[in-house]
């Protein structure tokens, strides 16, 4: 094992780089492929499987909830949107040679 170890020290850093990915890549499928396995042997448990579905449900209710509040949201400001009729009022005009001092307020000084 050091003997092929050394070989692979000894090769440029592209194809360390390579092997290295590579044999992660490999490692990972292998782990992928166990644990997929088990998941599919674990859940044919008809027991496992009921509690697993029971174990959902609070997540389940939690989705629903945020859904419907979101829903109830959308619709309200729908509705409000189309039921608010604002007034259409005139701006007064001001002549042109008169200073408009609108929000200028009283000072004591």
């Amino acid at each position: 094992m050091k003997q092929y170890i050394k070989k692979i020290q000894a090769k440029d850093e592209d194809t360390r780089k390579f092997i290295f990915v590579s044999s992660m890549i490999i490692c990972m499928a292998l782990v992928a492929f166990v644990w997929i396995y088990n998941l599919t042997t674990r859940f044919s448990d008809p027991k496992v499987a009921t509690q697993a579905n029971q174990d959902i449900k609070p997540f389940k209710l939690f989705t629903n909830s945020i859904s419907d509040t979101y829903n109830n949201v959308n619709a309200s400001v729908d509705k409000a949107s189309t039921s608010i009729n604002i007034p259409k009022t005139e701006t007064p005009t001001v002549p042109a040679d008169q200073i408009d001092l609108t929000g200028v307020g009283n000072s004591n000084q």
